[in-house]
C-alpha cells in the first residue's frame, strides 16, 4: 500500500497541479495492521518503516500542493500521512487523531515524531506522543494541526475548493515556497532515519513491546 501510494503521488505530481488525499467515512487510516506486523521479521519491519519514512519525505517534497481531508479517525501512520499534507481539513463530530504507539511499548518512528513536532509544535506533540491519547479534531483545529473543520457532508467539497484554488497558483512559486518550508525537516529525516529505525526495531523486537503488541492484536480481533 505504501509503495502504491508513493508511485501514485509521483505520477500525479508530474501530471497535475494539485492533489487531494481522502480516506473513508469511519477511518482516514487506522495506522499499522498489528497482526500483520507481528508476523513480519525484524528486517521486514525495518524495510516497512524506511519505506513509510521515504513516502513522508516524498509528500513533503512533492512540488504541487497536497490537501488532506479526514472524515474519520487518523491514527498512527494515518495521522502522519495527514500531517504531511500542506492543508488539512477534518469533519466535525467524533473524529480522533493521535499516535498511540507508546501504549504499545514502541516509540513513534523518527519521521513521525519530527513531523508532528514540525506541524503542531513541541508542547502539543510531546503531550500526544508521551500519553498516546487520541485528540478530537476540534482540539486539533485550535492547536493549528488542522486548518479547517466542516460538516462531514460538506468537508470534502470545501477541501476540494481549496485544492482548486491552490492549483491556480503559479507552480514554480508554490514549489519553491514549499521547499523553503520543508527542506530542513526532510534533510534531518534523511540523515537520521536509518539509525533511528534500527533503534526502533530493537525496541519493537524486545519482550516488553511484543507482550503489549500481542495484547493489542487480541483486543483488535474482538
Amino acid at each position: 500500500v505504501v509503495r502504491e501510494l508513493a508511485d501514485t503521488l509521483r505520477a500525479l505530481s508530474a501530471s497535475t497541479r494539485a492533489i487531494m488525499l481522502c480516506g473513508g467515512d469511519r477511518f482516514f487510516c487506522n495506522g499499522l495492521d498489528v497482526n500483520w506486523a507481528l508476523s513480519r521479521s525484524p528486517d521486514q519491519m525495518r524495510e516497512m518503516f524506511l519505506t513509510l519514512g521515504a513516502l513522508v519525505v516524498q509528500m513533503l517534497e512533492t512540488p504541487v500542493p497536497i490537501v488532506g481531508v479526514i472524515k474519520g479517525h487518523a491514527i498512527g501512520a494515518g495521522k502522519t500521512l495527514f500531517s504531511a499534507c500542506d492543508y488539512r481539513y477534518a469533519a466535525s463530530g467524533r473524529v480522533l487523531i493521535g499516535v498511540p504507539e507508546i501504549l504499545l511499548g514502541v516509540p513513534n518512528p523518527y519521521f513521525a515524531d519530527q513531523l508532528l513536532r514540525f506541524v503542531a509544535g513541541d508542547k502539543l506533540a510531546s503531550d500526544l506522543i508521551y500519553t498516546g491519547r487520541l485528540m478530537p479534531a476540534e482540539e486539533a483545529s485550535q492547536s493549528g494541526l488542522i486548518h479547517h473543520i466542516a460538516d462531514k457532508a460538506t468537508v470534502e467539497d470545501e477541501a476540494w475548493r481549496r485544492t482548486v484554488a491552490l492549483a491556480a497558483l503559479p507552480q514554480a512559486a508554490f514549489a519553491e515556497s514549499k521547499s523553503m518550508r520543508c527542506a530542513e525537516l526532510c534533510a534531518s529525516i534523511r540523515r537520521n532515519l536509518p539509525a533511528r529505525t534500527d533503534r526502533l526495531i530493537e525496541i519493537w523486537s524486545g519482550a516488553d513491546a511484543r507482550t503489549l503488541l500481542e495484547a493489542a492484536a487480541r483486543r483488535l480481533a474482538k
